[in-house]
C-alpha cells in the first residue's frame, strides 16, 4: 500500500489521508482495508461506468449503483477500484468535504465530472475553484486506444484524438480546468495501468479475467 501518494494533500495530513493498493497488496474486504487505515466502516460502490454521483453518511458494501460520493463524515473511507479507468480523490479543505469518482472513458463522455461538482454545490454548497484533485494510474495516451474514437468519443476534444487513440487523462484535467479547478491543485500519480502489468492491475494489459473476477487497484481516502 501506497500511504500519502499526492504532495499536495501532504499540507492537510492531519485531516485527510489518502493510500493506493495495486497488485502487490493481498486480497482483502473493504472492511479490513478500511481497518488498515484506522477505522471501522467503508463506503464502496457498485460501479457502472455511467455519471451518477451520491452522498454517503454511512458504510455502503458496493450496493448502490454509482461511480461517484462525496461525504464529510469523518473516519468513513471512501474506495474507488479501477484497472484502466481515471480515478480520483477530490479534498475541498475549507469545509473538510471529501470525494471520489471511477471515471471509464463512458463515464468521461456521459460528463461524470461535470456531475460531480452538481453534487457537491447542491449538497455542500462548495464549488470546483476550492477543491485539490489526485488522480490515480490509469491508460496513458498510447494506451488508450479505440476502434473510431472520433466517433466514440464525441465530446472528447479533437485535439486529444490521434488516429486510434485518445488522451483521456488530459481529456478529464481539461474539464476540471473547464469547471474552475487550478492547475496547481491537481496531481496525477505516475504510471500508467497497461505499461506496467507487472505493478498495477490492468484489463487491457493482460489481467482481464482476474479483473472480471474482481481484482483491482484501489484507491482510498478518509477525513480524520
Amino acid at each position: 500500500m501506497l500511504d500519502h501518494p499526492f504532495t499536495i494533500f501532504r499540507p492537510f495530513k492531519d485531516r485527510l489521508r489518502v493510500a493506493f493498493l495495486d497488485r502487490s497488496d493481498p486480497e482483502m474486504k473493504d472492511t479490513k482495508r478500511a481497518k488498515i487505515l484506522g477505522c471501522s466502516d467503508a463506503a464502496a460502490l457498485h460501479q457502472m461506468h455511467g455519471k451518477r454521483v451520491i452522498r454517503v453518511d454511512s458504510q455502503t458494501a458496493r450496493t448502490e449503483q454509482a461511480d461517484g460520493m462525496i461525504t464529510d463524515k469523518k473516519c468513513l473511507v471512501l474506495m474507488i477500484r479501477a484497472a484502466d479507468c481515471q480515478n480520483f480523490v477530490v479534498f475541498a479543505p475549507e469545509k473538510s468535504i471529501v470525494g471520489m469518482m471511477h471515471v471509464g472513458w463512458r463515464g468521461l463522455e456521459a460528463d461524470i465530472i461535470g456531475s460531480f461538482f452538481d453534487v457537491l454545490q447542491k449538497e455542500f454548497k462548495t464549488s470546483p475553484e476550492g477543491c485539490f484533485i489526485g488522480g490515480g494510474p490509469s491508460l496513458c495516451k498510447s494506451c488508450a486506444d479505440f476502434s473510431d474514437p472520433m466517433h466514440e468519443l464525441p465530446h472528447v476534444p479533437k485535439h486529444l484524438i490521434e488516429r486510434n487513440t485518445a488522451d483521456l487523462m488530459r481529456a478529464a484535467d481539461e474539464r476540471f480546468l473547464e469547471l474552475g479547478v487550478s492547475d496547481d491543485r491537481m496531481e496525477r500519480m505516475p504510471g500508467c495501468t497497461r505499461c506496467s502489468p507487472e505493478k498495477f492491475w490492468t484489463y487491457r494489459g493482460g489481467h482481464r479475467e482476474e479483473v472480471k473476477a474482481g481484482k483491482t487497484n484501489i484507491l482510498a481516502t478518509v477525513l480524520l
